[in-house]
């Protein structure tokens, strides 16, 4: 015979006050907050207007593709910013794994910033090396 006692029954209130509530909307793991939403509509629209300007040629291609590489340089600069503020939140709550990754994605950003600033500055000034006078 054994002398084990049978496990307690499953409580449902010690996994809830052990793990913290969630605020607000979510997609999946990711909360959704106004600066989220506004960096998002930001990406898509400097993605659709540096498309435009690609795709459609006139007079002004060039200096609406330093526009759109300005913008989504903008959008990648605030987005590495963002994930510094994540990177120190997730290292305060011991999640290493997170905090890594969440750096390793704002450099990856922030690389991204620089190269499209670049872009538009090279765009920049090869609008203003054309003139034809």
């Amino acid at each position: 015979m054994s002398t084990r006692q049978p496990a307690p029954p499953y409580d449902d209130m010690d996994e809830r006050a052990t793990t913290p509530r969630r605020r607000g909307p979510h997609i999946g793991p990711l909360r959704i907050t106004p600066a989220r939403v506004f960096l998002f509509v930001a990406l898509l629209g400097g993605l659709a207007f540096l498309g435009y300007s690609v795709f459609f040629r006139d007079a002004l291609q060039v200096p609406l593709m330093a526009t759109g590489f300005a913008i989504l340089g903008i959008v990648f600069g605030i987005a590495a910013f963002m994930s510094v503020a994540s990177v120190i939140s997730a290292g305060h709550d011991g999640r290493d794994a997170r905090a890594f990754f969440t750096s390793l994605l704002g450099g990856i950003l922030a690389i991204g910033a620089m190269l499209c600033l670049a872009a538009a500055v090279i765009m920049g000034m090869i609008w203003t090396g054309t003139s034809a006078t």
